[in-house]
């Protein structure tokens, strides 16, 4: 496909008159200002064209463009709010059991910030007395792969930077100094100390872990996961009734969830989600879930579509609201566009999320189906 040059709205709009796109011509030129054309026409012609070549439109409105992009986007939030939760359930699961193991008195308030109470998966590092050593190291899951940075950069992790604590209350204006001194606590050796601007050293500030997580990303949650030892993660896995043979199991299903969270808060169009060919997906998962990751080219790496990634959200909550918006945007479309077209319409946009029967779904979205790892 070659490279595209700029064009203007007049030749966009010319464009889609000339394809048989059926419109108003001030409401599509209002649309073309808040709409991207590359969203809103390319991210969906796909569905609606009747020729290819050249492009050719039958009976298709530019309100069918737009209740696409809708029902695009209010899935998007949908699926958004669902890993919100996930991503706050995760943060208080680990904060809670930490806290537990390493941050249970005010001396060791910062014992989250000290490198010796983590897993390196360096596998340099293969003293079993080392107090960093990780008994997975030679045979860790994917560290050429997703988990490539994680395996091989743990020095560089967000808790253990120099002056974290200083750029921790610096940078986040709800954590105030003042409020978290305390004449009674002095960092031991190890932990982040607070440095003014001035580099003067306050060794009587500690912010507790509880509050330190809120700040971070799901992204460092996510890798924050893998450095947990034993003592820490067997809790987390609990709070979410998975065993501890089960952790690589759930920290990939962590990394496609990951990706489809970033998709969302970046505006990506969901109903087109497919998961990155350098991700690998882990047998267990796949048997467990019934997933279907599709080849790519001749990539050892396996694609996972949204109905797919989905499944793996079911395991932490119903996904009831999908099920709701999916019966509403399909009565929509058959009011509007007829029945006949509306069952074709609605057969491409599953197809496209990952499967085409609308009684799979239904199965999915409503709980008839509870995976177990």
């Amino acid at each position: 496909m070659a490279i595209k040059s700029f064009e203007s709205r007049n030749g966009l709009v010319n464009k889609l008159r000339s394809r048989g796109l059926i419109f108003d011509e001030q409401e599509l030129r209002n649309t073309l200002k808040k709409f991207n054309y590359y969203s809103l026409f390319n991210g969906f012609e796909n569905l609606l064209l009747c020729e290819l070549h050249p492009k050719k439109y039958d009976a298709v409105t530019l309100k069918d463009f737009e209740a696409l992009y809708e029902f695009d986007k209010k899935l998007s939030r949908i699926i958004f709010s669902y890993l919100n939760k996930l991503e706050s359930a995760l943060k208080t699961s680990i904060a809670y059991h930490f806290a537990k193991c390493y941050c249970n008195t005010l001396a060791n308030t910062m014992q989250y910030t000290n490198k010796l109470n983590y897993m390196d998966m360096d596998p340099q590092d293969d003293n079993i007395l080392s107090d960093t050593y990780c008994p997975y190291s030679n045979n860790y899951p994917f560290f050429n792969d997703q988990n490539k940075r994680i395996y091989f950069s743990f020095n560089d992790f967000l808790f253990f930077k120099p002056f974290y604590l200083s750029n921790l209350i610096n940078y986040n204006d709800h954590i105030d100094k003042t409020f978290y001194r305390s004449p009674t606590y002095s960092a031991p050796r190890g932990v982040a100390v607070y440095r003014d601007d001035d580099n003067n050293y306050y060794s009587d500030v500690a912010v507790p872990i509880w509050v330190a997580i809120e700040t971070l990303s799901f992204g460092e949650v996510l890798r924050l996961l893998h450095y947990l030892k034993v003592d820490v993660i067997e809790g987390v896995l609990d709070d979410f009734n998975l065993r501890i043979s089960k952790r690589f199991e759930f920290l990939n299903m962590l990394d496609f969830l990951l990706y489809l969270r970033n998709c969302c808060a970046h505006g990506s169009l969901i109903n087109r989600f497919n998961t990155p060919i350098r991700y690998i997906v882990n047998s267990n998962i796949v048997r467990s879930f019934g997933l279907h990751p599709q080849k790519y080219l001749n990539y050892k790496h396996s694609k996972l579509s949204l109905f797919d990634v989905l499944k793996i959200l079911s395991y932490f909550y119903s996904l009831n609201d999908i099920r709701k918006l999916l019966k509403h945007f399909f009565y929509s479309n058959n009011q509007r566009m007829g029945v006949r077209r509306g069952n074709e319409l609605k057969e491409k946009i599953l197809n496209q999320m990952g499967c085409p029967r609308y009684i799979e779904w239904k199965s999915l979205l409503s709980g008839d189906i509870l995976f177990e790892l």
